[in-house]
């Protein structure tokens, strides 16, 4: 007789978020629905939040709690992926929460919609409290791999996140997270499971709510952690890199931008702390491909630096420069 596992496995990423774990946790076994396995993966943690993981289990039978040494995000989620035995999978970082229905909702579009392979949708914005809708384009029901290109680099997209998808097990089984990288590790490998083209469908509802936090890694500024921001930069870049060797060659000028403003980003971090890296990050701009680029879908202040960088590539590490001063003084 053949035992049928969960539906859902839900990974949960964990280091040192012991002031957020419990809400991330309370907000996945609230579910109405509880047809589920939570899997708690610790990469490492140097305060309370194994602690809090070996407890919840204790007292829920649906929790499990992985450990390892300190790897990174993407041997994190890998580990979490070994483990999983569910139907779907679902990635909530662990300073995140989902909403009350997530589950209910995304069940009842899997059925409705003859088990796609993949279900996008809509998240908040969580920063000082406030809870922000993410600007969202409107996109079909049945989503191409076409559109689902686009929307993963497009700023009213849904962007190349895995904590809003869920993906049925089948589709990602073979695939990995690039444990080289901690910036870009969840797009590459969502590049990856388009490459396989799934069937997807899309949500506008926001179900996953993203915490905005200054002392996470995408947040810090180059003067409070300058080695971690800068190595996560580079990474950046090199995630840039395998995407644009691993997506479809039309979607090339959607990428070619994005790896550019990195660069520049970057670059505008180091001038004045790092030359031989500063020429390091010119020469790879100077070299990235000449194709026909889609510049419409990043922000305007980035397009503008694209256009300057067109004659100049320090003018347009003086703008960048002079962008995030002006962010700090508001």
């Amino acid at each position: 007789m053949c035992i049928r596992g969960p539906f859902f496995s839900i990974i949960v990423p964990v280091y040192n978020v012991e002031d957020y774990l419990d809400k991330c946790i309370d907000s996945i076994v609230t579910q109405s629905i509880s047809d589920f396995e939570l899997l708690l993966i610790d990469n490492g943690s140097t305060d309370a939040s194994k602690n809090i993981c070996m407890s919840r289990a204790k007292l829920d039978s649906r929790i499990k709690v992985y450990s390892q040494r300190k790897r990174g995000p993407a041997a994190t989620k890998n580990l979490g992926l070994k483990h999983a035995i569910g139907d779907y999978v679902v990635f909530v970082d662990s300073d995140d929460y989902i909403v009350d229905d997530m589950l209910a909702v995304v069940l009842k579009a899997i059925k409705a919609n003859d088990k796609p392979d993949v279900v996008y949708f809509n998240y908040y914005n969580l920063c000082r409290n406030k809870l922000s809708i993410h600007h969202l384009a409107q996109y079909p029901l049945m989503m191409t791999i076409s559109q689902a290109y686009q929307s993963q680099f497009m700023v009213d997209g849904y962007r190349g996140f895995v904590c809003n998808k869920v993906f049925k097990s089948e589709i990602i089984q073979r695939i990995q997270f690039n444990e080289d990288l901690f910036y870009l590790e969840d797009s590459v490998f969502v590049a990856e499971m388009l490459n396989n083209e799934p069937r997807i469908i899309t949500l506008q509802d926001p179900l996953y709510v993203y915490r905005y936090r200054k002392t996470s890694i995408s947040h810090t500024s180059y003067n409070t952690h300058r080695l971690t921001y800068v190595k996560g930069m580079l990474t950046y870049v090199k995630g840039m890199d395998l995407l644009i060797h691993d997506v479809p060659n039309e979607y090339i000028g959607i990428l070619v931008p994005a790896k550019k403003i990195a660069e520049i980003d970057v670059a505008a971090k180091v001038v004045r702390k790092n030359r031989k890296l500063y020429l390091l990050l010119k020469k790879s701009f100077d070299e990235d491909l000449i194709v026909n680029e889609n510049r419409s879908i990043l922000s305007l202040f980035r397009r503008i630096v694209l256009k300057i960088s067109d004659y100049s590539f320090e003018l347009a590490i003086i703008a960048f420069l002079f962008h995030d001063e002006i962010k700090k003084f508001f």
